[in-house]
């Protein structure tokens, strides 16, 4: 089992860390148009595109500045892989063993929804942090005005609006994690069946 939790914690946390550039540029278009300035009014969107996006971010905070956010990023992959490939294993031994069910696809699609519930309890508090420092405003320097990163996030969102504010989105989460779990362990299965 701990094997399990390392291997899929170490493959979470490696490729969010690759592709937090683009988990980066897809945040702040998402949450481009959303601010107001100090007058109330909503600022005006300052993005044309995925392209334009990626060079202001580089232009305006560095080249380094793509990765701001890897850690909440890195921490919910680790989390949400970790959770999903031990638990997948560890229910299915269990409802074979005590005859819950028979190896097969009824099996593997119980086994997935379970495993996508503890992951996305084990990832969601990781995702509301990541979105909230992701796209937080900049002020005029391009430095972030909520939160200093990660650990700050956490600590303010709880204190300001309680610990279950980090689970904020769970259902649609939810559902968009077991129907890919699903699929991720239907054709697992299917490939060890046909190809050993």
């Amino acid at each position: 089992l701990s094997k399990k939790i390392l291997a899929g914690a170490g493959a979470g946390a490696l490729s969010s860390a690759v592709a937090n550039p683009t988990d980066l540029v897809k945040v702040r278009l998402q949450t481009d148009g959303q601010f107001k300035g100090p007058d109330g009014a909503y600022l005006p969107k300052k993005y044309t595109g995925m392209g334009h996006a990626f060079s202001s971010i580089v232009k305006e905070e560095g080249v380094l500045g793509l990765w701001k956010g890897v850690g909440p990023t890195c921490g919910r992959a680790t989390a949400l892989a970790a959770a999903e490939l031990a638990t997948y294993d560890e229910v299915k031994t269990q409802f074979l063993h005590k005859g819950l069910f028979t190896e097969g696809l009824l099996c593997t699609c119980a086994t997935a929804f379970v495993s996508g519930f503890v992951s996305t309890v084990a990832s969601s508090p990781f995702d509301v942090v990541k979105s909230r420092v992701m796209g937080q405003p900049l002020d005029a320097a391009g430095k972030p005005t909520l939160y200093d990163g990660m650990v700050d996030c956490f600590l303010k969102s709880s204190a300001k609006e309680g610990p279950m504010s980090l689970y904020n989105g769970f259902w649609p989460n939810f559902g968009r994690v077991v129907p890919r779990v699903t699929i991720v362990f239907i054709v697992m299965e299917q490939l060890k069946k046909n190809f050993g």
